[in-house]
């Protein structure tokens, strides 16, 4: 039986097309994790998407539905006031090295052991790289997050967890075992909270032929990782969250975001959901 590290496959060009979306819409430290192969992935994928989107002109712009994300976990990680932050699955995230810039707060990322050396690799580029990866605060840690032990990463205080673009990839079992487990943390260290994205998927537009013809090449690029598809509403994923072990949770979009948060591309059609739960 596969693992669900197996199943999940190589991520690595979805890592490649983020780190392209947070270079291209600006969010700082971006620049640290752009390459020429990031940059091919994310104009063929846009190709790819801008051809979708003259047959289904309904569909979401995915460049600006991720940068919107990454604005908004962006805001709830500043607000939520805690003393180390441990980001799950952070692929090519520039967040590490924007927010460690603060000695005060401990940073934790956690990637599968390919991408933390490549990672590593890209920081060395530079100067500004090397000296983001030279900062004592900052840990960047070879794992699978669906197995380790996060104590073993943090020390006292409240910790804000990350899982962006990490739960689509999850079926309701690996998610609610997640959550459970992240429950835990936040109950060992009072104040802390947990921060992911999750659309739905009876929320999603239909893919139609093309729409399964991109998603058959994703598996390819990504040795066979998948969405997981499921009919639970939003209100069932409370529901399970707050059986798991959160008693408060949030629900944010851009449309209903606080205006502080100041979430870019206003004026776009996107869709994204961001759960906080405390």
């Amino acid at each position: 039986m596969k693992s669900e590290q197996e199943k999940r496959g190589d991520l690595t060009v979805t890592a490649l097309y983020t780190a392209q979306v947070w270079k291209w819409a600006g969010f700082d430290g971006g620049e640290l994790f752009g390459t020429r192969r990031g940059r091919d992935v994310f104009n063929a994928t846009n190709l790819s998407l801008g051809i979708t989107r003259v047959f289904r002109r309904g569909l979401p712009l995915l460049r600006h539905s991720l940068a919107q994300r990454h604005a908004m976990i962006d805001a709830l990680v500043a607000e939520s006031e805690c003393t180390q932050v441990l980001e799950l699955a952070a692929g090519l995230s520039r967040r590490g090295a924007a927010l460690s810039t603060d000695p005060e707060l401990h940073y934790v990322e956690v990637d599968l052991p390919a991408v933390v050396t490549h990672k590593r690799d890209l920081l060395m580029r530079s100067e500004r790289g090397r000296a983001v990866a030279a900062r004592d605060n900052l840990r960047m840690l070879e794992g699978d997050a669906l197995t380790m032990e996060f104590e073993d990463a943090l020390c006292d205080g409240p910790v804000c967890v990350i899982a962006e673009g990490l739960l689509m990839y999850l079926d309701a079992a690996a998610q609610q075992q997640l959550w459970k487990r992240l429950a835990t943390v936040c109950a060992n260290h009072p104040g802390s909270s947990l921060v992911f994205d999750l659309v739905p998927f009876c929320e999603q537009p239909k893919p139609g032929a093309f729409g399964r013809s991109l998603r058959w090449l994703f598996k390819q690029l990504t040795g066979g990782a998948d969405f997981a598809f499921d009919d639970r509403s939003r209100d069932d994923l409370v529901a399970e969250l707050r059986a798991c072990g959160f008693a408060d949770v949030a629900l944010f979009e851009p449309a209903t975001a606080p205006e502080r948060w100041v979430v870019p591309f206003e004026n776009k059609h996107t869709q994204t959901l961001v759960f906080h739960c405390r």
